[in-house]
């Protein structure tokens, strides 16, 4: 890219991004010094210490035994960051320490030494995952700076021979664990950008076909990455549409298939995105801001809904990917709001309400599917909830990689909004990556109206060890109104419990069978009525990226029953300035003919008393054979909804 264009982006996102500046120079002065503390958006491992190497850098250094960090540090993700330094400033240290970084590394983890220790392929800095990377990296990191002074001849040779053993040993390293994980995807993504740089066409060729069989091997028909966590699913993402921006430019051909394949993983984050422009957290994933991967995602498809979900203007990243001529296809391109709200991502078991696609909306997902890879979490029939745009329950988190108690339990299902039998998990965690006996997922059919809508699902978790499983509904009373209906089908005594973890943003009290979230912009309530359950609040985990974990409140509740039973949770919110409680009520249900009065285990109703509203709900959790009655309404079916007198939702 010209020096001349350059300056211009750099002005742009003076004027448009001046955070983003500030953070990238404050990060390459760090760097400068040999001081790294890897705190960027899109850092697969952050940390929150600063670690300062003085004059040499250990490229093999491990922080507190972790070995992340080494991994991080060997991506190079900091040489962006000082080319980007120096177009902002035209401070030449900036490029006197990317040179001096770039050449200490090519001399001092030589691939003489590779496979040796320190730099063994497994576990050191020529792990394959960290090759692929870092071969991106370099490959975008020269574009820039390849008109500067500093790119010598000399230069350009190291880092060349260098990109060559890259691609060598990329080459080599493709196993089954490649073609079914996400390793595959970003080190063939790195295989490519090397091929392209080259145009070496039998290299591109053989990264071309591997990334064909491995979106074939990991994407789900719904476009989510099979290992069932968000964070990765975007890592994968980026780099496939990076994929696609090369082809574009370099006149490379790419299957319909395989665009498809990435077309359909970003309108995975079209559906599943939040109202304050995030991911869910699920799985080993970081609470990320995707408004940038949506953006280049809305340039790489042409897509006006996908820019509406993503920042006004291009964002930082993307500026200098695609450059001022990007800035005007963004500009141009019109923005269509999504034709939907609640989305059912139904082959991974993703199901996403909303009442609309304002920062103020609620928001809730559900998931229950296939279990996933190392990835992925014991989170069978976890939900999440967004009311008015502000979190309310959530996830865990991931924390860190390292084989300890704080990772086994947020991969745990305790960790999560679900439910237990006899208080016991339902699958074993063997180490930080295994688990034993995943639970088979049953996905329900969703129904929508105007008025309701009605997820669900259950999980075979407890069917070998207890004869019983669980099963999870949610009916949403649009717009401000949940359900949550456990159902717990066993047979002798056992107990049961709930677990709900709130968002350490807001104070948790419990009042009785009640508990009440306020975090002075949004109050919420949660009602528990299960007559003999007891309500108690516990401390819990809560990680919103890699190293960073602090505690947050869960409520707990507990019962217990011979035989199966029912337990109903009614949530509701609103901004705190609008809050008015709600009157909630469990009634009885009879048979309409005989006016008999039916067993709780078989039926039951819930009266919602609103502000201007009174809500019956009519639920049958045996087929009756016959119409049945709560609260004055006449119902059939299992789920039936009456707003006053008028019935707006009826499930068989």
């Amino acid at each position: 890219m010209k020096n001349s264009e350059l300056k211009s982006i750099a002005d742009f996102c003076k004027v448009n991004w001046q955070e983003y500046c500030d953070f990238t120079i404050k990060a390459a002065d760090r760097v400068c010094e040999n001081r790294f503390l890897f705190n960027a958006p899109w850092d697969l491992e952050r940390t929150e210490t600063e670690v300062s190497f003085g004059e040499k850098i250990d490229w093999s250094y491990k922080l507190n035994g972790d070995k992340e960090f080494m991994f991080q540090l060997n991506r190079h993700g900091f040489l962006i960051q000082l080319w980007q330094a120096y177009h902002l400033t035209y401070d030449e240290k900036y490029l006197k320490s990317f040179v001096r970084i770039v050449e200490d590394w090519v001399d001092t983890v030589s691939c003489e030494d590779m496979g040796k220790e320190p730099w063994n392929i497994i576990e050191g800095p020529w792990r394959a995952l960290e090759t692929g990377i870092r071969s991106v990296n370099w490959i975008r990191a020269v574009r820039y700076i390849e008109e500067t002074d500093y790119y010598t001849e000399t230069l350009k040779n190291k880092i060349e021979k260098s990109l060559r053993f890259h691609a060598k040993l990329l080459q080599k390293t493709h196993t089954a664990f490649q073609m079914g994980g996400n390793w595959g995807i970003i080190q063939d993504g790195g295989l490519f950008q090397i091929a392209s740089y080259f145009k070496d066409t039998a290299l591109l060729e053989t990264a071309t076909e591997r990334l064909n069989q491995e979106t074939d091997l990991q994407i789900m028909s719904d476009g989510v990455l099979w290992e069932q966590s968000s964070g990765y699913h975007n890592a994968v993402l980026t780099v496939l549409l990076d994929v696609i921006i090369t082809a574009q430019k370099e006149h490379i051909a790419l299957s319909d298939n395989f665009k498809n394949k990435v077309l359909k993983m970003a309108e995975v984050n079209l559906c599943w995105i939040k109202p304050n422009g995030h991911h869910p957290l699920f799985g080993d994933s970081d609470d990320n801001d995707i408004r940038d991967i949506m953006c280049k995602c809305a340039l790489v498809f042409d897509n006006g809904a996908f820019k509406s979900q993503g920042f006004k203007v291009l964002d930082y990243d993307s500026v200098w990917f695609f450059g001022l001529q990007g800035v005007e296809r963004y500009n141009k391109l019109p923005v269509c709001a999504p034709a939907f709200s609640t989305c059912y991502l139904t082959d991974s078991g993703n199901y996403i309400l909303r009442n609309s696609w304002s920062e103020s909306s609620n928001w809730l997902c559900l998931h229950n599917g296939y279990t996933g890879g190392g990835h992925a979490h014991a989170d069978k029939l976890h939900f999440d909830l967004m009311l008015k745009g502000r979190e309310v329950l959530v996830d865990a988190g991931r924390y860190t990689y390292l084989n300890n108690a704080q990772r086994r339990y947020i991969k745990s299902p305790k960790a999560h909004n679900v439910c237990l039998i006899d208080n016991k998990h339902y699958l074993k965690m063997t180490s930080q990556w295994e688990t034993k006996n995943p639970a088979l997922a049953v996905q329900y059919p969703c129904f929508d109206n105007e008025y309701c809508t009605l997820i669900g699902g259950a999980h075979l978790g407890y069917l070998k060890s207890k004869g019983a499983f669980i099963e999870r509904k949610i009916l949403h009373i649009k717009p401000d109104i949940y359900i949550i209906i456990d159902a717990f089908k066993a047979k002798f005594f056992h107990t049961y419990q709930q677990y709900f973890h709130f968002a350490p943003t807001g104070k948790v009290n419990i009042c009785g069978k009640k508990a009440e979230f306020d975090d002075d912009t949004v109050k919420a309530e949660l009602h528990f009525l299960t007559p003999n359950a007891k309500v108690t609040k516990e401390k819990s985990l809560y990680s919103s990226n890699y190293n960073a974990v602090c505690e947050n409140d869960c409520v707990k509740s507990s019962f217990s029953a011979v035989g199966g039973n029912c337990a109903i949770t009614v949530i509701y919110g609103n901004h705190k300035e609008a809050f008015e409680p709600f009157d909630i009520s469990l009634v009885t249900a009879k048979a309409a003919r005989s006016e008999k009065i039916l067993p709780y285990k078989k039926a039951f109703g819930i009266v919602i008393k609103a502000q201007e509203k009174e809500y019956t709900v009519n639920l049958a959790f045996k087929e009756l054979k016959q119409l049945f009655e709560c609260n004055g309404k006449t119902a059939s079916g299992c789920i039936t909804v009456f707003c006053g007198k008028k019935m707006i939702f009826n499930k068989w």
